[in-house]
């Protein structure tokens, strides 16, 4: 499938805007500092937040948009990338004073089971596994059909989920978020018929204005009428979050432009995700994030913390190319094998 530079440019703000949102979430929501801070700097964050708060959303649409197509080479490219970057990040860890252990060096090997973190891998595997049973559901359904399957899913998820806190879907940090927006993400690429200009010009208005009154009404909790926690405007399932994902990507997908750069560098954007929320150096990262941001004045700190995460992502995405000059020819080993063995089998069943 050709890429599109549209596309791809959305997947990369996505995986980089997930770093900001990291860090509110893991290093300033639990600091000291940020807790005495009023005014501006007590603010800015949550306007950050609520423009990063739809990356895994988004990124799921940007699956559903193009269908998931599985097959053995693509788990086992799955497989390989997950685990080269849970034993890069372990060999990582033991430079900054972790201790070695057989055990801990086998458990990289295993990123689908025993690897502790990395909800979405595991998430991701599910629907990858189950994507042609959905994709063969969805091609032999009716408009009226999908609409009530998307109806169930949202009272599932949004309802039941974000407001009652069912265990289904409590927080959208499950297999059945990427489920329920994967469905959207098709029904989108199968039944969405709007003219490109008026799509484009209506998603840029409505996307703006949404995103700037969510963020004003996030301010406004947090500051005076403390209603919710406001971890609960981070929730996936939140319907107005979701919503604001789905106008920012349909407003990218009305956009047309050819970029071989984006294009080479977005296929490594799943790595950015799987080398800072790693758990051999999740802890030692937003640790020095937060040291980071205790030691200088907010407007400094943010500074650096940019700073770090545009090396950080960049230097990630190069790396991810090199990554694939090493576990590239496993990978098609492995395929070759699988090949032979599936041929084999399919010998014997024929006798």
């Amino acid at each position: 499938m050709t890429r599109q530079s549209n596309i791809e440019l959305l997947r990369l703000l996505s995986m980089f805007a997930l770093l900001f949102l990291h860090f509110y979430v893991h290093t300033l929501l639990h600091s000291e500092v940020y807790a005495l801070q009023t005014g501006f700097w007590k603010n800015f964050p949550l306007v950050v937040s609520s423009l990063t708060s739809l990356q895994v959303n988004i990124f799921i649409l940007i699956s559903g948009w193009f269908g998931i197509r599985t097959t053995p080479k693509k788990i086992i490219s799955f497989y390989f990338l997950c685990a080269f970057y849970g034993v890069l990040t372990y060999l990582i860890s033991l430079g900054i004073g972790n201790s070695f252990s057989l055990a801990d060096l086998a458990i990289p090997f295993m990123p689908f089971s025993a690897m502790k973190g990395w909800w979405f891998v595991k998430a991701y595997l599910f629907l990858m596994l189950l994507a042609p049973l959905f994709n063969k559901a969805i091609e032999n359904m009716s408009k009226r059909d999908f609409l009530y399957v998307l109806l169930a899913l949202v009272f599932i998820n949004s309802i039941l989920g974000f407001f009652y806190k069912q265990e289904i879907n409590k927080d959208g940090g499950n297999f059945m978020q990427l489920m329920y927006v994967y469905f959207i993400g098709r029904y989108l690429a199968l039944h969405l018929n709007v003219e490109r200009q008026k799509l484009r010009k209506w998603t840029a208005i409505i996307s703006i204005c949404s995103v700037a009154l969510y963020a004003f009404v996030w301010i406004l909790n947090d500051n005076y009428l403390h209603v919710v926690n406001s971890y609960t405007f981070l929730l996936r399932n939140n319907a107005w979050s979701l919503f604001n994902s789905i106008v920012i990507f349909l407003f990218f997908t009305t956009i047309r432009f050819d970029s071989k750069s984006i294009n080479w560098l977005a296929k490594g954007a799943f790595s950015v995700y799987l080398v800072h929320d790693s758990i051999w150096i999740y802890s030692a990262w937003y640790n020095y994030l937060a040291y980071i941001y205790a030691e200088n004045h907010p407007a400094i700190a943010w500074l650096i913390v940019s700073a770090i995460f545009v090396v950080y992502f960049f230097g990630v995405l190069c790396l991810d190319h090199l990554r694939m000059v090493i576990t590239n020819p496993v990978e098609n080993k492995f395929n070759e094998w699988y090949n032979v063995v599936i041929g084999r089998m399919k010998k014997q069943l024929q006798k």
